[in-house]
């Protein structure tokens, strides 16, 4: 019974903040269900899809490669067609994933340590809260399974690289293609896993794993190939990370790039080189490598921020060892070696001290993030199904109002329109192509963020009215404008707006100017 507390007590932390988290928005939304992020929705509107018309794409009009997770989208859609449209099922599947992370670190915790029960509990509970992994299991994506991947995948290919035993090689093949196959950002793990197999001379399994890991890439790139998309989803480049263009130009350090992991990277550098130093190349000299040389890459070539998810990753297995491994030292060594050392602990502090900040306002935030969701794309879908279901309509937050509204989307964006993503590629994405589009698909209304556009781009359309919020936190505005493509369409859609006026929450503020 011992040897399962710690999972034990990571489940019931889980279940009481994730649980006391939606009950305080319930209280707010009147109990309408929400997530913090609109692309939880366009993960839904996709799956929906491809369960209900076979296509992969926001709408079944054509393939697009909107979701940045291939292996979550299959998960979802293969969970609609068992149980039907839920709004339910993607929190299901994230808390799937939190429950193998918290099986991960047990595992890790009783098989690789020495630390007592209590020492075990606590590392759990502190990778939970510094890994923001409620908000996480709330959000509803893949992201508590990309951990989970990673966890099990870091661990297998570290042992392996420590013992040199098959067994671990073969868990690594399978967890690294997983990883990859739920967020591409895993493959900077796997470029760090052929360097270091490599240096210890294993050029066959260091091809091996090169190839596994890019397995997912080339099977689902040319998969969408082959139904008219880009080699690579819409959302990876679209959304890339120009960090490493001004690393080039020396407009920035690397540690710059890297942002909340800098000081975690630095701290894992600092221990790698002292064990190096040592000859003490142990399976956690190899863990720290990894880390290192996975998170200089994603701090080069991929996103930060928007709800604590896009490292989420790194963090998570950083500080689980981080933590592991200060506990192990305090527990041979106790207070007494502590207050010798104290410059050293300064010096750990002040490097990670942010992420513990982090990961505590990730539960304020949280309440935050599905309140305004629930506020503004939750209202616009709602609009959407009653007056527009099925119909042509422009936008660039496109999943609530996609799935529930059924709509033809017309992504101004450029996630769910392959047209639109080439023309942001390929730099003729302006006033007129996007214009034209619109005027091609007899797109009736648009709704969009003002802020987001040119100021010209509307210029031809008739502004009928804004929702604004009273505050805002994870949206990309605080207002919505919605355009009449037509004047006569304009106040048609006056009409409409005027009669759902009285569904709306109070505090959002609503101006017509027609």
């Amino acid at each position: 019974m011992k040897k399962n507390l710690p999972f034990l007590s990571g489940a019931l932390f889980i279940a009481v903040t994730v649980g006391a988290i939606q009950y305080i928005v319930l209280k707010s939304t009147g109990g309408v269900f929400c997530y913090p992020l609109d692309d939880t929705f366009i993960h839904m509107a996709v799956s929906d899809n491809i369960a209900q018309h076979g296509v992969w794409g926001i709408t079944p009009a054509e393939f697009t490669s909107t979701s940045s997770s291939p292996f979550f989208t299959l998960l979802l859609a293969l969970s609609i067609k068992i149980f039907g449209a839920s709004i339910f099922l993607p929190i299901i599947i994230s808390s799937i994933g939190t429950f193998i992370i918290l099986l991960a670190l047990q595992q890790e915790l009783n098989r690789f340590s020495q630390l007592t029960i209590l020492n075990k509990i606590l590392t759990v509970i502190t990778v939970l809260v510094v890994g923001a992994l409620p908000a996480l299991t709330l959000l509803g994506m893949e992201h508590t399974l990309q951990i989970a991947f990673t966890l099990l995948y870091v661990h297998a290919i570290a042992s392996y690289l420590h013992t040199k035993q098959s067994v671990y090689f073969k868990q690594a093949l399978l967890f690294g293609f997983l990883m990859v196959f739920t967020r591409y950002e895993n493959s900077f793990f796997i470029a760090g896993s052929f360097a270091l197999l490599a240096w210890e001379k294993q050029w066959k399994q260091a091809i091996v794993i090169a190839i596994t890991g890019a397995l997912p890439i080339l099977l689902f790139g040319l998969y969408a190939k082959s139904q008219g998309g880009f080699f690579i989803p819409n959302s990876v480049m679209i959304k890339a990370n120009q960090n490493l263009k001004f690393f080039f130009n020396g407009g920035a350090s690397i540690l710059e790039t890297a942002k909340s992991i800098t000081g975690l990277i630095v701290a894992c550098l600092l221990l790698a080189v002292q064990r190096l130093k040592d000859q003490n190349k142990d399976r956690d000299f190899w863990i720290l490598c990894l880390l290192v040389i996975a998170g200089v890459m994603h701090g080069a070539l991929a996103q930060f921020g928007w709800f604590y998810r896009y490292e989420a990753y790194i963090i998570v297995l950083g500080i689980l060892h981080l933590t592991k491994m200060g506990l192990s030292w305090w527990q041979q060594n106790g207070w007494a070696v502590l207050k010798k050392q104290w410059v050293l602990g300064a010096v750990f502090f002040l490097l990670l001290f942010n992420l513990p900040l982090r990961g505590a306002n990730s539960f304020r935030n949280s309440v935050r993030a599905i309140y305004n969701i629930y506020e503004q794309q939750y209202q616009m879908a709602l609009f959407m199904q009653q007056f527009y279901k099925g119909q042509t309509v422009a936008a660039n937050d496109i999943g609530a109002i996609t799935y529930y509204g059924k709509l033809n989307t017309i992504d101004l964006w450029g996630l769910g329109n392959n047209k639109i993503a080439d023309a942001r590629k390929n730099f003729y994405w302006n006033n007129e192509f996007l214009q034209q589009t619109v005027q091609i698909t007899n797109t009736r209304i648009a709704v969009i963020y003002d802020s987001w556009f040119d100021k010209d781009l509307t210029k031809t359309w008739h502004k009928v009215a804004t929702w604004e919020m009273p505050y805002n936190y994870i949206c990309g505005d605080i207002k919505v404008t919605f355009y009449g493509i037509t004047d006569a369409e304009a106040t048609t859609l006056k009409d409409k707006l005027v009669a759902f006026q009285s569904k709306l929450p109070k505090d959002i503020k609503v101006e017509y100017f027609r």
